[in-house]
């Protein structure tokens, strides 16, 4: 639900003909996903149902190599020549972005558009800035958002806890029927 929500924040803040969810197939910022690929992308799909602007691309999956921003958003511009490209981030991650692969690449390729997210401040120009982010580059849209984590999905789940709230009925039967996240 919280990936949907940023996704439907963007639209509302920019707005966007589209917005793109995208699994990574090997995140290169975090240790290996707990659930695969595969599942990743049914659960986006399943997610996403009912969305008519969110739509979900298996782009990364497709590559045997890290899933890289930058290698997407080159590929995407590629693809879609006439588009304008927004990368749609969370403030959690988007302050994180000088860690990226080329990120000066990234900023130049695609607009940002910084949702805010619960538990931080809303982000300022000064903030941006600071991130080594040009405001002048940026939307801000600061749209509440669920507070949901992966973590705590995967503990409630693991804890035999209910789901509701924090995933889409069909991606939590999926993640059930599937024995995701379950502790061995």
């Amino acid at each position: 639900m919280g990936h949907v929500a940023i996704a439907r924040a963007a639209i509302d803040c920019v707005p966007l003909d589209e917005v793109l969810l995208v699994p990574a197939a090997l995140p290169p910022h975090r240790r290996a996903a707990v659930a695969g690929a595969e599942d990743r992308l049914a659960m986006s799909r399943l997610a996403v149902q009912g969305e008519p602007r969110i739509s979900v691309s298996d782009i990364e999956l497709k590559r045997s190599t890290p899933s890289f921003t930058v290698d997407t958003l080159e590929q995407l511009a590629a693809e879609r020549p006439g588009d304008e490209l927004y990368l749609v981030l969370g403030w959690d991650a988007a302050r994180e972005i000088r860690s990226w692969r080329e990120p000066d690449r990234v900023l130049d390729m695609a607009t940002l558009v910084v949702v805010s997210r619960p538990g931080l401040p809303a982000p300022t120009r000064d903030d941006l800035q600071a991130a080594g982010i040009d405001p002048a580059r940026t939307v801000l849209c600061d749209v509440p958002t669920p507070p949901v984590q992966a973590t705590a999905i995967r503990d409630r789940v693991a804890a035999g806890g209910s789901l509701d709230g924090l995933l889409a009925p069909a991606v939590a039967e999926y993640v059930l029927s599937h024995g995701l996240y379950a502790r061995a």
